[in-house]
């Protein structure tokens, strides 16, 4: 998490930089999203469709507000630099929750151990508070899709970021109570620090994929695909110290629909 944090910093300090050497030319947006996430966890077959697209699926909503390095709306006629009329810096404030089970061919019907059943019976959830930030990169001219020319209805985009993100993960067995009698949980997951359901922060990066829409003069509609890795593998509290069955740290893909709404 240190290591993560210091590669970031710098990044986080020169786009506030921009920001403020720009800020005669600055302009503001705001506005919500809303959608599906998929969680890709410990919990199901790994490479399994259910799993990883299907099966743990949760939702999310969020507040955003961009910050736009060039006043569009008033200054379309004041042309800057190519960084400021296609980039765009993007702070978000979301929260995602989702219930969580195994899927895949070791809790299949045919699968008939105490195990299997132990598998079975092993249910979590998680949520998650996000807060960071995003610098898209906009095809499309951000002057000339913001200065009401009517040809120019959408606005693809590309995105990359970081997020500082909280998450409680929470742990339940159909076979009773799990905390007093750890045989109750799966074989994988009964050594020291191998499920941890505390409260904790950790750092996410984020890739994205989007487009904007016209709506109006002083409004937008977006769609958008963003896959958020995670710094830790303790999301949905289980960490199995067994590195060949857990390779990788929890992710998740968040496809959602949001409005904007300009300031100025």
């Amino acid at each position: 998490m240190k290591k993560n944090i210091k590669i970031f910093t710098p990044i986080l300090i020169c786009l506030l930089h921009l920001a403020i050497n720009a800020q005669d030319y600055n302009s503001h947006e705001i506005g919500i999203i809303s959608g599906a996430a998929s969680f890709t966890t410990d919990y199901g077959q790994r490479d399994h469709f259910t799993s990883n697209v299907g099966g743990n699926v949760g939702s999310g909503i969020g507040l955003i507000y961009y910050l736009n390095f060039t006043d569009y709306r008033y200054r379309w006629n004041q042309r800057t630099s190519y960084f400021a009329e296609h980039f765009r810096l993007r702070g978000e404030l979301s929260y995602m929750s989702a219930k969580l089970d195994h899927f895949g061919k070791y809790v299949h019907e045919s699968q008939t151990s105490l195990e299997a059943d132990k598998l079975r019976a092993m249910h979590g959830s998680t949520y998650l508070i996000n807060l960071g930030a995003q610098l898209e990169f906009h095809i499309v001219d951000i002057v000339d899709f913001g200065s009401r020319r009517m040809d120019l209805k959408w606005s693809p985009y590309l995105s990359a970021g970081f997020m500082v993100d909280f998450y409680n993960p929470a742990l339940r067995s159909d076979m009773g109570d799990w905390e007093s009698d750890i045989n109750l949980i799966y074989e994988k997951w009964r050594g020291p620090g191998e499920i941890n359901i505390d409260p904790s922060i950790t750092g996410s990066a984020t890739l994205g994929i989007g487009t904007r829409r016209k709506l109006g003069d002083y409004s937008d509609i977006l769609i958008e695909s963003r896959w958020q890795y995670f710094f830790s593998n303790n999301i949905d509290g289980l960490n199995s110290k067994n590195e060949p069955s857990n390779k990788y740290n929890d992710w998740l893909v968040w496809l959602h629909v949001g409005y904007v709404y300009y300031l100025n």
